[in-house]
């Protein structure tokens, strides 16, 4: 395709954007309907408190079925417990690995614990995206579907 259709495409999208809103459509309340939805799941994490993330920092999130919790947070790896009950999710501790990285990636990493420390429920959209809840019901962390080996 030629810069020109490219551009009028671009601007095809973001005008429909601006005129039309686009939201993300979040199915169910809080927890959906149990925690088996997410147990066993692996997921990229998009955004950190609205203010995304690195590029390429490969921060991520997995619910194993064990009440375990693990990932990447784009520096260091981490691993704790995670306990589901009734409509409310709750980390305990993360543990991680303290590797020092660049002050970007340390700021990501800072902003992924406090985030992650909030978080008191979640919501799977009709998009499958995750949306990580804080008390307020604010999304903390959004996060995409990936499959295992791209964890």
């Amino acid at each position: 395709m030629t810069t020109a259709i490219l551009n009028r495409h671009l601007l095809a999208v973001c005008a429909s954007i601006l005129l039309f809103g686009i939201q993300p459509v979040i199915a169910g309340g809080p927890g959906n309907a149990d925690s088996d939805s997410i147990q066993d799941t692996y997921w990229w994490v998009e955004d950190i408190a609205g203010a995304g993330v690195v590029d390429a920092s490969h921060t991520t999130v997995a619910f194993m079925a064990s009440g375990r919790v693990a990932g990447d947070t784009g520096c260091n790896r981490y691993t704790g417990n995670v306990t589901f009950a009734e409509e409310r999710l709750e980390f305990g501790p993360l543990a991680g690995t303290r590797r020092a990285c660049v002050p970007a990636l340390m700021n990501q990493e800072d902003r992924f614990y406090q985030a992650m420390a909030s978080v008191v429920s979640w919501r799977v959209a009709e998009t499958g995206l995750l949306y990580l809840l804080d008390q307020a019901g604010e999304a903390v962390i959004r996060a995409a579907p990936i499959d295992q080996d791209q964890f």
